[in-house]
This record gives C-alpha cells, sequence and structure tokens, in this order.
C-alpha cells in the first residue's frame, strides 16, 4: 500500500486548516448539499466533504458513509492533497497504490473513487470533494468537470467561513479597542463632550459630568446655548453659549484652543475650565458632530488670583507705609503744636474767657478733633503694612473708634452703628491687625444689606468680658443671614457668594488668619432672615496699657536732660516747645552731629530719636550706640511714623525700648518723659 506523501507546505496548510476552526463540527446544511449533489452527479452511493488533518481524514459532509473520519494514512484524499491535483481510481483492486489498501480489502470496500481539490484562494489544498463507490466506474468528462464545479462551491462556503471568522476576530478587536477606548473615556480625568450639529450633547464622560456638577443623563441632550450654564469670561461678563468653542468649531470647522471659561456648578460654585473643541465628522462638507474637551483649571487660576492678590497688598502695604511716614509727620507737629496753641489759649484767657476767646478754643478744638481722626484712619491704613504680630495690650475701644472711623463712609448710608464696647480689659493682641479684622466685618455687614436704609438696618458692635480672662468683640447685624449650608464656608479662602468681579472671597479668610496668630478665635452664628453674629474672642492681657501706670511717681520727677533727634524740622520744634517747659532739651535734626556729643561724654536722661532719617537712620545710630556706648542705649526711645522697611520692621519688633508712634499727644510725651527722668534720678 502506498501511503500519502506529505506536501511541501503542510505546516501553513494544516495552520489554515485550523484556524477555519471547522473540524469536528456538526453538520451544515450547505455542505451536505454540495455531497449528495456530487454523488447524484456521479451515480455513487457515497458523497463526501473531506479536510485532510495531520493524521486523520474528517468528514465536514458525508452521504453513504457511517463512519466520520479515517486514517490520513489509509485516505485517497490525502493523495489529492499531496498532489495537489484531482484523482480518479476506476478500479482501487487493479491499481497497486490501492489493492492492498485496507479500506479497499475491508469497509468501506472502496472500488471506485473520484476527488477533486478544495483549493483556497491562496493555492492551499485542505481536503477534496469526492464520491466512492462498491463497483469500477468509468465516468464522463461532463461528470468529472461537474464534481469539479461542485468543489469550488465547497471552497467558496469554506472562504466564506474564513472571512466570517476574520470578520468575528475583527470585530471582537474592535469591540476590545472600542471597550478599551470607552474605558479610557470614563477615567480620564479631563472632561469630554461629543456633540452633533445643533451642540446637542450626545454623550459624554464623568469626569465632564463631575466638572461641571451634573448626572451624565442631566447633561445628555443639552445644549451649548442653553442659558442654564450661566458661563462668565475671565473678566466676569457673560460668556454667550453662541460663542462656546464648540459652537465655534461647528460653524467655521476651526479647532478651538485653551479657551478659558467660568461655568456656575448648580451648587454656585463657579468652576473655571479650559476648553479644546475639534469637529470630528465631517459629511458632504457639513459638520455634523464635535468633541470638546475641558478640563478644571479652578486651582491654577485661584493660585493666579491668590498670587496677585498678594501682590497687590504688598504693593499697597508698601505704599500706605511710605503714604503714612509722611502724613504722621506732618501730622504730628500739627497736633503737637494745637496741644500747645489749646493750653497756651486756656492760660490766657483766665478764669472768664471773652466770647473771642472761646470762639478760638472752639476752632482750634474743631481742628484738633479733625486732626485726630486723619491720625486714626492713617493708623487703620497701616494695618496693611504691618506684617509683624507682636502681641502687646490692646485697648478694645480704641480698636473700635479706629475701625469705625475708617468704614463710616461705607456704612453711613446703608446702616446705623452703635457700639458697646465700655468697661472691658485690654486684649492681648496688636492694634492694628485688630483694626484690619474689624474694618472687615463692618464692611462685610453694611454690605449685606439688600436695601440702604439707615432707619431699619441696624449694626452693633458689642464687647463681652467671658470667663477665663477672655473677651468678645462682636459685630452683629439685623441682615438676611446667611444659609446653614454656606456658613461652613465663608472663612474658605476665595469663597464668596457676591458677584464675580464684585468681591475676592479673601476678606473673612485673612481675618480668620490675623485673629488666630494673635491667639483668639473668629466664628460666625447666623439665622436665616434675622442676622449675623461675628465674635472675635482674645485673651484679656495680663499687663496695664502703655502709658495706664500710675503718674503720681512722674509728677514728681525733677528736671531733666532731654536729646531730640528728628529730620523734621517742625517735629523737632513742636516736641522741644512741649518739653522744654519742664525740661532741659537739645534738639538735633542730623542725627551724625549726635556721634560727637556721645563722644564727649554728654548723657541725657532720654533720648527721642526718629526711626527714619536721611544721612543716618534711627536703626543704624542705635547700633553704633550699643557697640560705643553701650550704658546709654537704654535711654532710647524709638518715634516713628511708620517703619517703611523690612529691616526697620524687624527692628521694632525685636526692640526692648519704648516706641512712641507718631502722630503723639503731648500728654503721652511729657507723661514718658517724666518716667524716664525720675527713673535717672533714683539711681
Amino acid at each position: 500500500m502506498q501511503a500519502p506523501e506529505t506536501p511541501h507546505n503542510e505546516a501553513a496548510r494544516l495552520a489554515a486548516l485550523h484556524n477555519l476552526n471547522v473540524l469536528d463540527t456538526a453538520n451544515e446544511a450547505a455542505f451536505d448539499d454540495l455531497a449528495k449533489l456530487a454523488a447524484h452527479v456521479m451515480g455513487t452511493p457515497i458523497g463526501l466533504v473531506s479536510l485532510v488533518d495531520g493524521h486523520r481524514q474528517w468528514f465536514k459532509a458525508r452521504l453513504g458513509l457511517d463512519v466520520a473520519e479515517l486514517p490520513r494514512s489509509v485516505s485517497f484524499c490525502g493523495h489529492v492533497v499531496s498532489a495537489d491535483s484531482p484523482l480518479v481510481i476506476h478500479d482501487a483492486q487493479t491499481d497497486p497504490r490501492f489493492a492492498d489498501n485496507p479500506i479497499v480489502l475491508g469497509h468501506p470496500h472502496v472500488r471506485f473513487y473520484a476527488g477533486m481539490p478544495l483549493r483556497l484562494g491562496d493555492g492551499i489544498v485542505l481536503g477534496a470533494l469526492c464520491v466512492v463507490d462498491h463497483e469500477p466506474r468509468h465516468p464522463s468528462a461532463d461528470q468529472l468537470a461537474m464534481l469539479e464545479l461542485l468543489s469550488h462551491q465547497v471552497t467558496r462556503l469554506l472562504e466564506k467561513r474564513r472571512l466570517r471568522l476574520q470578520l468575528a476576530a475583527e470585530n471582537v478587536e474592535l469591540t476590545e479597542a472600542k471597550n478599551q477606548l470607552l474605558t479610557v473615556f470614563d477615567a480620564m480625568a479631563e472632561g469630554v463632550v461629543v456633540q452633533n450639529h445643533a451642540g446637542e450633547i450626545l454623550s459624554c464622560n464623568e469626569a465632564a459630568a463631575t466638572i461641571l456638577g451634573l448626572s451624565e443623563d442631566q447633561m445628555r441632550g443639552r445644549t451649548s446655548i442653553d442659558p442654564r450654564w450661566r458661563s462668565v469670561h475671565e473678566d466676569g461678563s457673560d460668556f454667550p453659549g453662541s460663542e462656546h468653542p464648540a459652537m465655534h468649531a461647528l460653524r467655521t470647522g476651526e479647532r478651538q484652543r485653551n479657551v478659558v471659561m467660568g461655568v456656575r456648578t448648580p451648587d454656585g460654585a463657579l468652576t473655571w475650565i479650559s476648553i479644546n473643541s475639534l469637529p470630528s465628522r465631517v459629511r458632504d462638507g457639513v459638520i455634523e458632530e464635535v468633541v470638546t474637551t475641558f478640563h478644571d483649571i479652578t486651582p491654577i487660576k485661584l493660585a493666579a488670583e491668590r498670587m496677585a492678590q498678594q501682590e497687590r497688598l504688598a504693593t499697597t502695604g508698601t505704599l500706605v507705609a511710605g503714604v503714612g511716614h509722611e502724613i504722621n509727620n506732618p501730622l504730628a507737629f500739627v497736633i503737637g503744636n494745637l496741644d500747645l496753641a489749646l493750653e497756651e489759649l486756656s492760660a490766657l484767657a483766665g478764669p472768664s474767657p471773652s466770647a473771642r476767646m472761646r470762639d478760638l478754643a472752639e476752632m482750634l478744638g474743631e481742628a484738633r478733633v479733625g486732626a485726630d481722626r486723619i491720625r486714626k484712619i492713617v493708623r487703620g491704613l497701616r494695618a496693611l503694612s504691618r506684617e509683624d504680630v507682636a502681641l502687646q495690650p490692646v485697648d478694645i475701644g480704641a480698636v473700635v473708634e479706629t475701625s469705625l472711623s475708617m468704614a463710616l463712609h461705607e456704612l453711613r448710608r446703608k446702616a446705623s452703628v452703635t457700639i458697646d464696647v465700655t468697661d472691658l480689659p485690654p486684649v492681648l493682641g496688636d492694634e492694628s491687625r485688630l483694626t484690619q479684622v474689624l474694618v472687615n466685618l463692618l464692611v462685610n455687614a453694611g454690605q449685606a444689606f439688600e436695601r440702604h436704609d439707615p432707619e431699619v438696618n441696624c449694626i452693633t458692635v458689642r464687647g463681652t468680658a467671658l470667663g477665663g480672662d477672655w473677651v468678645r468683640l462682636s459685630v452683629i447685624d439685623n441682615g438676611p443671614g446667611i444659609p446653614a449650608d454656606l456658613c461652613s464656608r465663608v472663612f474658605d479662602p476665595f469663597f464668596t457668594t457676591k458677584e464675580v468681579g464684585q468681591g475676592t472671597g479673601l476678606g473673612l479668610a485673612v481675618s480668620r488668619g490675623i485673629v488666630h496668630a494673635l491667639g483668639g478665635t473668629l466664628t460666625l452664628e447666623s439665622v436665616l432672615g434675622e442676622g449675623a453674629s461675628f465674635h472675635i474672642d482674645l485673651k484679656a492681657a495680663d499687663e496695664v496699657l502703655p502709658g495706664a501706670a500710675d503718674t503720681e511717681q512722674a509728677s514728681r520727677a525733677t528736671r531733666g536732660r532731654i536729646l531730640l533727634l528728628d529730620d523734621d524740622l517742625s517735629v523737632l520744634s513742636t516736641m522741644r516747645r512741649a518739653l522744654a517747659r519742664e525740661h532741659d532739651v537739645t534738639a538735633i535734626s542730623d542725627p551724625r552731629d549726635a556721634l560727637p556729643l556721645f563722644a564727649s561724654g554728654a548723657r541725657f536722661d532720654v533720648i527721642f530719636c526718629d526711626l527714619m532719617m536721611p544721612h543716618l537712620s534711627g536703626q543704624d545710630l542705635f547700633a553704633v550706640v550699643q557697640e560705643q556706648y553701650p550704658e546709654i542705649a537704654t535711654q532710647f526711645v524709638f518715634v516713628t511714623g511708620g517703619a517703611t522697611t523690612g529691616s526697620a520692621t524687624i527692628f521694632l519688633s525685636q526692640l526692648p525700648n519704648d516706641v512712641v508712634e507718631k502722630p503723639f499727644s503731648l500728654t503721652s510725651l511729657l507723661g514718658l518723659a517724666r518716667r524716664y527722668v525720675l527713673r535717672r534720678s533714683m539711681t
């Protein structure tokens, strides 16, 4: 018996056969019909669609045969595959290749065989369409031609199967790719929205819905021109839906990049997004879809705004410090000379002043009140330039008075203000910083009123001594109040309920930070429709206010020696005029002239030294004194209209000596001089 040879392309042939996934599959009518038709055309009892595997031939379709497969070594179809050509055996018993073949000698007793190759388009032969008879036969040429045509039909069925499998595999790949894209789509931190030609949202990912504060169902179907978006430009102006990057891309076909938009989420918060829009489907020149991506840049924008705000505050603080210094110097001698003039006028008028004297005293008194108002305003403005938080006893009444003078222009047309801060101990804090906080609370209270009506609207500033050596300063209004869900957010940086461009949302956050730095707390109580109360709780000071000590000993002081150092001649003249009544005063306008004086051994009970002077600042002069004449360093009292440099601010915060701020009252200046003179006389 001659076994079939193995074709040269066996590996590729078997791979192609196995890739069809047809072996050992169920019967299919299309293949069965072709096997029946082949048997009918050839007039044989057996018709087969035979596929030759590595060690067997398996019948995809079989007519007249009761076995599903046979060994490849005994198969006739194996010879068709190896020869890659048709095979016709008229009588197998007389053919030396097959005469002793087991399927010829035994079941199924093959005598006649005709097989046509099942050849794919790439030339690979998978098997044969064959017919078998138990008797010898001599088919006609027409019969063989018909059998060949039928083999082509079987091949087409196999080709279609391969195509279906290929398409199915590609579909699986596409499905997997689609699923991967959908996973990426949903997993992206960037929002993605697909819109149709009308701007309606067809689909969106989870990030898009989250960023905009909506559900995906709420997003679908909504258009870019829907007014519910409440979008704004960076300058706070309305951002019309027709100008949305997606709508622009739909109209023009141009890609839109990095367009910044502010969108109000349903809870009222303003979310800033950076948008890119790109036409994604164009048919017959018409843009049918656009893909829009966007990401939340709110933290970036807030950080930029915070930096800009800090720069503005720094610039404002520097400007205020300089202006305050320039105002305080002339204000010092204006107030000083007014006080001296009032004292002289009182002495000249005697116990029974004339009407003219009384009018003159009244005019000077009014001027003195006006100058004092300027002093309080400048002192309050300096809170913007004070970075140090040196804790010292602070008079609550003075803070309230200064704060109200600064906020009065904002409040007088909106609400009436009631003050109740009597009989309170001093608190441990910083006067200028506390003034900054109180001004902010007063202005916020005024802005809370929806209608400006001082007859109805009321703001109360109330001081209360709490248990445990704490003092509470409250700003209470009878305005609309704050919703409960917002009370916990009002102290968050950049949170504001005001319209875009109307507020930064920094005021309360900065105020709470200042109060915390002072060792206290700032809290809120509010009932919607009944008003709001902000409470500042600070620790009561253990020591008395500067200058508040009993002056009985000071009044017994003898005449002392005082040195005045100030480059402003008017300030110098006012101080000399006030102090010369009780003491011997040396006044020097150029601090460099003081060094020869110290070198000569001249000593003074107290040295009033201006901080900011040309040629040699008070800070630099003090450094020389500490090094060369340390015994007189404790006699220095620094007089300042405001520290305009960082080093001067640090110097004052670390200085153990007394500091007098311009504009000063002559009473406090005289009291301080008496104290130093008395102290020197007792040593």
